[in-house]
């Protein structure tokens, strides 16, 4: 009976111990980071220095972000482009063409008349309307090649195009000078950007190329060709 009692005393002991020496580890630990945080806060610009960390990872995340924004953005702008039809020639364009070692036979700037042609050296009236820069360019090399030159090397470019028009819910609707890559968006924002009243999702496009199937409801990344005529609607709400 007495070992007994001695064995749960011993017991108690052993298990006081072990609490006592965790409380005293614990206590440590606390005043450990008590006084890492409060040299921390004492050391010069520590405060700071965790705040522009903060702000660093802040501005690098906003960062990531319009990046991503600006990738989808192209991307699609991209994939616009690809899916466009190749651009053919019409009244108001301006056009040159170079002929390798023949300036004689070469000509700078000349725009496409009301009827659709080009006044070309010895050729005389070329039709180019609705053509695009390679096939006005075997149209001139197989005329060429037609009592002329053998085997000419020749240039075609498109100097400047003609107008393609915005009208409706913008700024400043009107004719606009075409450039290379142009899309629904960027027409709008040269039109001095949409009006309070405007329908993002209600914007329409007449292609010049054929202008009895006007396209409903295209998107901002839309391709738009120079004769186009991009409309874009009023909301009701």
């Amino acid at each position: 009976m007495l070992l007994g009692v001695a064995h749960d005393t011993c017991g108690s002991t052993d298990l006081g111990r072990v609490e006592r020496q965790r409380h005293i580890v614990k206590s440590i630990h606390i005043c450990l980071l008590s006084i890492v945080a409060g040299a921390w806060l004492l050391f010069p610009g520590g405060p700071g220095l965790a705040a522009d960390f903060s702000e660093q990872n802040s501005s690098r995340l906003l960062q990531i972000s319009q990046n991503a924004q600006i990738a989808s953005q192209d991307t699609a702008a991209a994939s616009a482009r690809a899916a466009a039809p190749a651009y053919r020639a019409g009244t108001g364009d301006r056009i040159s063409i170079t002929v390798y070692q023949e300036p004689d036979l070469s000509i700078n700037g000349v725009r496409v008349k009301a009827d659709g042609t080009i006044a070309y050296p010895l050729l005389g009236d070329l039709h180019v309307a609705g053509l695009t820069s390679q096939d006005l360019q075997d149209l001139v090399i197989g005329k060429l090649q037609d009592g002329y030159l053998k085997k000419p090397s020749i240039t075609v470019i498109i100097d400047s195009y003609r107008l393609y028009y915005i009208k409706g819910e913008v700024s400043r609707p009107g004719g606009y000078t075409f450039v290379d890559g142009l899309t629904v968006a960027k027409a709008v924002a040269l039109a001095g950007g949409y009006t309070a009243r405007a329908s993002e999702s209600s914007i329409t496009l007449v292609r010049e190329s054929d202008p009895e199937n006007p396209l409903d409801s295209v998107g901002v990344n839309t391709a738009v060709q120079p004769g186009d005529i991009v409309t874009v609607g009023e909301s009701f709400f």
